[in-house]
C-alpha cells in the first residue's frame, strides 16, 4: 500500500518495494529468533523473558501480519502459555507506560512510542481475525492509539515518525493519523492560530481525593455523584444548540448524553483520550467501558475532558 503523495516533502512517499521486502524479511528473521528464545528459556531460569519481552515481540508481530506474514503472529498463544504471561495484563502494563512515554518524551523516545502505539493498531486490527483471543485488551489498544494521536513532534520524533510511515507498508485500517500526517510543533502553531478555540461549556474537572476511593471494586457513591455533576449548554459555531451530560455507573460504564440540535452534526466524543462509540440505536448517546483497566487508568480517563467535536469546526469541553 502506498500514501497519499505529500509533494511538498522531499522524502518519497514510500521505500523502494525491494527495501520494503528485505524489511519485512528482516523483521520475520527478528522474531523467529526471538521466539525461539523463547522456547530455549521454557524451564530455565537464565536470561528468561518477561512479560515485557513478549509484549514488544507481539507488537511487532502484529505489524508484520498486518503487512500480510502471520505466521509468527499466530504462534503467540502457544508462546505465552509456555511461557506462563497472563498476555492481557501484560499489555494493559505495557499500554500504561507507553502512554505515560507519549505524554512526557520528546526526540527518539517519543518518536520510538508512537511506533509501538501503531505497532498496538495493528494488533487491534489483526487479533481479531487471526486468533481472537484478546477482546479483553480493545479498550487498552484503542486507548493507546488515541493517545499517540495529535502529539506535535520535534525534529527528531518527526524524522522517525517519517522513516516509519515510509519504510512501513501498514494498511490504512491501522495507520495511526500521526504517522500517515505527522504534525510537527511548527505545524500546531500555525494551526492554533488558523483553528477556532475550543469553547468550556463547564470548569475544568477537579478530581477530589474521594474519587480513589472504592466501594468493593465499584466506584463509590462520592465518585458517582462528583462524575454524574459533569454537565454543560453550548452553541456550535453555526448556531446548533446542544447540552452534554455524562453518567458513570457503578460497573464503569462511561456514558455522554448529547441533545438538541446539534445531534446529527456530532463528529464524534472523547473523555480524555478514550474515543467513545455511539450507541447504534440511540442517536446522541456515546458510550465506553474502562471495567478491565487498572485504576490508574480508570482515574486518568475519569479526569479528562469531555470533548466534542462537531462538522461545523465546533470544539466544546466538558
Amino acid at each position: 500500500m502506498t500514501n497519499p503523495p505529500t509533494s511538498d516533502s522531499p522524502t518519497p512517499d514510500f521505500n523502494d518495494p525491494a527495501e520494503t521486502a528485505a524489511m519485512l524479511a528482516e523483521l520475520r528473521r527478528e522474531l523467529d529468533a526471538e521466539s525461539a528464545w523463547f522456547d530455549r528459556a521454557v524451564g530455565s531460569s537464565a536470561d528468561a523473558p518477561d512479560s515485557h519481552d513478549f509484549v514488544g515481540w507481539l507488537l511487532r508481530a502484529a505489524r508484520l501480519a498486518a503487512c500480510g506474514d502471520t505466521v509468527p503472529f499466530q504462534s503467540w498463544p502457544g508462546l505465552a502459555t509456555k511461557l506462563g504471561i497472563r498476555v492481557t495484563d501484560a499489555i494493559a502494563e505495557f499500554a500504561v507506560t507507553s502512554i505515560a512515554v507519549l505524554d512526557e518524551a520528546s526526540g527518539i523516545p517519543l518518536g520510538e512510542a508512537i511506533a509501538d502505539a501503531e505497532d498496538a493498531s495493528c494488533l487491534l486490527m489483526v487479533e481479531g481475525e487471526l486468533t481472537g483471543l484478546l477482546q479483553d485488551t480493545t479498550a487498552w489498544l484503542q486507548l493507546w492509539g488515541g493517545a499517540a494521536e495529535e502529539i506535535p513532534l520535534d525534529d527528531l520524533a518527526f524524522e522517525l515518525v517519517e522513516q516509519r510511515r515510509i519504510g512501513w507498508p501498514v494498511p490504512r485500517a491501522a495507520r495511526l493519523a500521526i504517522v500517515a500526517t505527522p504534525l510537527h510543533e511548527f505545524d500546531f502553531l500555525v494551526a492554533a492560530k488558523a483553528s477556532r478555540p475550543a469553547t468550556r461549556l463547564a470548569p475544568v474537572f477537579d478530581s477530589a481525593p474521594e474519587l480513589a476511593h472504592f466501594d468493593g471494586g465499584k466506584p463509590s457513591p462520592r465518585m458517582l455523584d462528583r462524575f454524574n455533576a459533569r454537565g454543560g449548554r453550548g452553541v456550535t459555531p453555526s448556531g446548533l444548540e446542544l447540552e452534554v451530560r455524562a453518567v458513570l455507573d457503578e460497573w464503569w460504564g462511561v456514558f455522554v448524553r448529547i441533545e438538541g440540535t446539534a445531534v446529527a452534526a456530532i463528529r464524534h466524543v472523547r473523555l480524555g483520550t478514550l474515543l467513545l462509540e455511539e450507541v447504534a440505536d440511540q442517536p446522541g448517546l456515546w458510550t465506553a467501558a474502562i471495567d478491565r483497566m487498572p485504576l490508574e487508568a480508570i482515574l486518568r480517563i475519569l479526569n479528562g475532558d469531555i470533548a466534542v467535536r462537531t462538522d461545523d469546526g465546533g470544539r466544546l469541553l466538558v
